[in-house]
């Protein structure tokens, strides 16, 4: 029997909608730097055999199109029976040391590990609430360092914790600032090297990346415009997407769900790769009004990312919401699934036959699904 889509269950999905209501609206005031990103000419076709050598970052900005995935490789995916209590909504999952860490909703055990391939509970973690230890609103972000399992961030506390490899989770003490005016924060991090960070967070021109050093005095600092290559200033409500690195090859990726366009970084030499799909309406970045993009009647493009070793993957939609929600009442519902080099070229495209939150174990080439319209939670899709 299916289950029916209930509101909370695409709270990501609208996310933005609710967070307009909490936090005020910020609008650029800074003055645009130009000639950095001029659109060049070249198109991206299908990639050749991937080689096992790393190359370079091509800088630039490429326009290009879903043919540059070639065909659609079409997936369906296998019920995987958990023991793991969970509502596949306002979900954050990684792989880490062959374990599934998966943040949920709830009161109790809001951090979930589960052995894999069988998804049993290994240990849970986390108490709702605001005193000491407890968590209001967590995020999961993955740890370089041997004896962490991964870090959690606290969007309405504005706080990092650790879990270590014995399941005790600590506040690390991180700095971080908050509007006084802001009910949430809306960061999203990276390790890039054993307690060095950047993370995406609002700017003065609408979002940026910055660099942060925890207990290092005037570490942290601006390295990316993620506005930049736009013909105006749109706000930070507009510039919402997904963040990931990969540390052994110094790349970040930054995908924007309200424009089809994703960018690479390269931390050692600054230089950014951009790709920019065929234009939609929904791409129009002189739009007098910031917030339209946000509307229901608005296509969403990437709403979620998994960073791995070789490469990154990105659920895209292409939809939007109204149409997602046609699809549930039609059990139609699927997702893409887009996997990127970490030099920014298009590999491959797949179609999911279910809708939800997903994570990707590269070493047994698995997708993972939480399905929030299907008769069983979690699926698996062997790629």
């Amino acid at each position: 029997m299916k289950l029916r889509l209930m509101p909370s269950a695409i709270f990501h999905y609208f996310l933005p909608f609710c967070l307009l209501a909490l936090l005020p609206f910020t609008t650029s005031c800074g003055n645009r730097s130009t000639g950095k990103n001029t659109a060049t000419t070249d198109t991206l076709s299908v990639p050749k055999e991937q080689t096992k050598q790393f190359l370079s970052l091509e800088p630039g900005v490429f326009s290009t199109s879903d043919k540059a995935f070639g065909e659609i490789v079409e997936l369906k995916g296998t019920p995987v029976a958990t023991d793991a209590l969970f509502k596949p909504s306002e979900l954050d999952m990684l792989i880490r040391n062959n374990m599934m860490i998966m943040k949920t909703s709830g009161t109790t055990g809001l951090i979930k590990f589960l052995s894999l391939p069988d998804l049993k509970v290994i240990r849970e973690v986390g108490t709702k609430g605001g005193g000491p230890g407890e968590l209001l609103y967590p995020a999961i972000f993955e740890s370089a360092e041997p004896g962490l399992l991964c870090y959690v961030y606290d969007l309405q506390q504005e706080k990092v914790y650790q879990i270590d490899t014995s399941f005790v989770m600590k506040e690390t003490g991180f700095n971080l600032e908050k509007n006084a005016k802001q009910m949430f924060g809306n960061k999203q991090f990276v390790e890039t090297r054993s307690r060095e960070f950047c993370y995406v967070s609002n700017a003065t021109t609408g979002k940026a990346i910055y660099q942060y050093v925890p207990g290092q005095q005037d570490s942290l600092k601006q390295i990316y415009d993620v506005e930049d290559g736009f013909k105006k200033n749109l706000g930070w409500t507009a510039l919402i997407g997904d963040f990931g690195g990969n540390r052994s090859k110094n790349r970040l990726a930054y995908a924007y769900k309200y424009f089809h366009q994703i960018r690479f970084f390269d931390l050692l030499t600054g230089k950014t790769r951009t790709l920019q799909f065929e234009t939609t309406a929904n791409n129009d970045t002189e739009s007098p009004d910031a917030t339209a993009v946000l509307a229901p009647t608005s296509v969403t493009h990437f709403w979620g990312m998994s960073a791995q070793p070789e490469y990154v993957y990105c659920a895209y939609s292409g939809r939007t919401p109204i149409q997602v929600q046609e699809e549930f009442q039609k059990e139609t519902d699927h997702i893409y699934i887009e996997q990127y080099d970490w030099n920014g070229n298009p590999v491959k495209k797949y179609n999911l036959d279910h809708w939800g939150y997903f994570c990707v174990d590269e070493s047994t080439r698995t997708i993972y699904v939480a399905a929030v319209n299907a008769a069983e939670p979690m699926y698996a899709y062997k790629y």
